[in-house]
């Protein structure tokens, strides 16, 4: 997928630290890892008619990316003391 477009948008300086510390834990760049966010959460959201946002798969979703990469931790935590 070709990355041509751009999306601006304002948040908190906590909310961007939490996204750039999940990036550099990836070894990716913030933008990239919102790349990921974004398409995570679009391709697991079941639309419906409403526009109201399901928080409980939101938070689902944040809740598995968080073990995934605590996950990724740990493997790379056991990789180095080898």
């Amino acid at each position: 997928m070709s990355m041509d477009a751009q999306i601006n948008f304002r948040t908190s300086s906590e909310i961007k630290q939490k996204i750039v510390d999940m990036a550099n834990k990836r070894g990716i760049k913030p933008s990239q890892m919102m790349n990921e966010i974004v398409e995570f959460f679009l391709d697991n959201v079941v639309t419906q008619d409403s526009k109201a946002i399901d928080l409980k798969a939101l938070y689902d979703m944040v809740n598995l990316q968080a073990k995934k990469i605590e996950v990724h931790e740990q493997q790379i935590a056991l990789l180095a003391k080898k």
